[in-house]
């Protein structure tokens, strides 16, 4: 014989299992999420993630921010909005490296502290030139992440953050570029030490010439940002090799 206990225990197990499956298609989820889906007020909803955290079904990874996925790539270019995934981190992700990277580097609008998650540090950078990012599907979720024109110029706006200038070098080797949007993102960047620094490296590993598009200044700039030294200039893209 079935109990009134044992049919309202029964009915909040499948109200969960339905709220999983709806949530699994999240790549991060909120309190206000299950208060929606699960039709109950904040407090109730806070009480039911914690059970779920607490039995390893759901995972936090930051304060009112869980996911039910492992890919710390979805995971990471979904956890604040609008952001992607860019520098060193992207580099990796799209092979232009093989250098194993553990911090993923976000590129947002408002800086926010790192988030420490399952081995790996999300770390997010500020940045004003905030365009020029792409969405790649997955089936459980969209990654956001730079476009290899962005990076390209990413990788000179927080150089620190691509790890050294050899890492750099690898970016421009290995991606392929589309001209007409490199200098349009060059000249909505308007940073003369970028563009000249861009301008010389794509020609030397690409054969690109894009120094019809701009109108360079009289200063020179150090090619590599990490380094204070520089045995020879050149005129053309006023860089110091």
């Amino acid at each position: 014989m079935i109990t009134l206990n044992n049919r309202i225990k029964k009915n909040k197990t499948m109200k969960t299992i339905t709220l999983l499956k709806k949530l699994e298609t999240k790549p991060i989820f909120r309190v206000q999420d299950v208060e929606r889906i699960y039709m109950c007020d904040r407090s109730y909803a806070k009480l039911l993630l914690h059970r779920l955290t607490k039995r390893g079904i759901v995972k936090r990874v930051a304060r009112n921010a869980y996911t039910l996925q492992d890919d710390i790539w979805l995971i990471s270019s979904n956890i604040v909005y609008p952001c992607y995934i860019s520098f060193w981190s992207a580099s990796y992700f799209l092979g232009y490296t093989e250098q194993i990277v553990n911090t993923i580097y976000v590129a947002t609008t408002i800086g926010r502290k790192p988030i420490e998650f399952e081995g790996y540090t999300i770390e997010f950078v500020p940045l004003s030139e905030f365009f020029g990012y792409k969405k790649i599907r997955t089936e459980k979720g969209d990654i956001f992440i730079a476009e290899n024109e962005k990076l390209l110029i990413d990788a000179f706006l927080r150089p620190e953050k691509c790890g050294n200038f050899a890492e750099i070098v690898n970016i421009y080797e290995n991606a392929e570029i589309d001209e007409k949007k490199v200098i349009e993102y060059l000249k909505r960047t308007k940073k003369q030490s970028v563009i000249k620094r861009v301008g010389y490296l794509l020609e030397k590993t690409k054969k690109i010439d894009i120094s019809y598009a701009f109108n360079l200044d009289r200063n020179y700039v150090l090619l590599n940002p990490f380094s204070k030294e520089w045995s020879k200039i050149n005129s053309k893209w006023r860089v110091k090799i």
